[in-house]
């Protein structure tokens, strides 16, 4: 993580004596409880420059406090790490209210279908609008046919207007850069379930939040036991799409 956003992040923090209660690790996510329930995308090797220890007991951190834990583990190259870092920070946070819930996307449909559009990383949704012929391109460290890999999307950065990105690139070190490519981007999105829901970010150049909630823990635990690896699929009321817009942008 980038020491700018990691210093934005643990800046924001508001509760600085909760203690780690419970740890949970799945395939794709990993939840912490620190006086309340948060998550984060469990992160692969092949998504970051980092590396992936063999090395996954964190059973140590129970009784630890969560806002040290979120600042040693944010500064660290393993992903597993990170992503506990990621968890714990969410929990120490300020609570936010008044988010507007649903996908981020649902919110810009129309802006896309007219304005020159990157998401950086390969959502679904995004792949549909340019099979529609929107004008959307997307941008990836691992491209799919179709995509453009980052190396090479300098030319399509510089003239986007909206700008999507998953909550990787707060940890992967492409965020600031990604800043610097959009020069023209009237909005910066960024969004999935590891973003933290902090109008601190809105300071670094974002002016969108987009992340998940937990709403019923048995029922998300149930699912993520299960394997479940999407927000989409996730049973009724047990997760939320939640949005923080930023409402000085322009």
């Amino acid at each position: 993580m980038e020491s700018a956003v990691r210093k934005t992040l643990l800046d924001a923090v508001a509760d600085h004596s909760a203690i780690i209660e419970d740890i949970h690790l799945f395939e794709h996510w990993v939840v912490i409880r620190a006086g309340k329930f948060e998550m984060s995308t469990r992160f692969a090797a092949c998504d970051a420059p980092y590396r992936q220890s063999h090395e996954t007991w964190v059973g140590d951190l129970i009784g630890k406090n969560a806002a040290k834990v979120a600042e040693e583990f944010l500064a660290s190259t393993d992903v597993l790490r990170i992503a506990v870092g990621m968890a714990c920070l969410k929990c120490v946070l300020p609570t936010v209210a008044g988010s507007a819930t649903g996908s981020a996307m649902d919110f810009f449909h129309d802006a896309i279908r007219e304005k020159a559009t990157c998401f950086i990383g390969h959502f679904a949704q995004a792949a549909r609008y340019r099979e529609e012929g929107y004008p959307v391109d997307i941008i990836e460290l691992s491209p799919r046919p179709g995509d453009i890999h980052w190396n090479c999307s300098r030319k399509v950065l510089g003239r986007a207007r909206l700008v999507f990105m998953t909550g990787l690139t707060l940890v992967n070190g492409t965020f600031g850069e990604v800043i610097d490519r959009t020069p023209c981007a009237e909005t910066r999105i960024v969004m999935g379930p590891t973003v933290p829901m902090t109008p601190s970010l809105f300071k670094l150049g974002v002016h969108w939040l987009g992340t998940t909630n937990i709403l019923n823990i048995e029922a998300a635990l149930h699912y993520f036991r299960m394997g479940g690896g999407s927000v989409m699929y996730a049973p009724e009321g047990a997760l939320q799409k939640v949005n923080l817009p930023n409402k000085l942008a322009r």
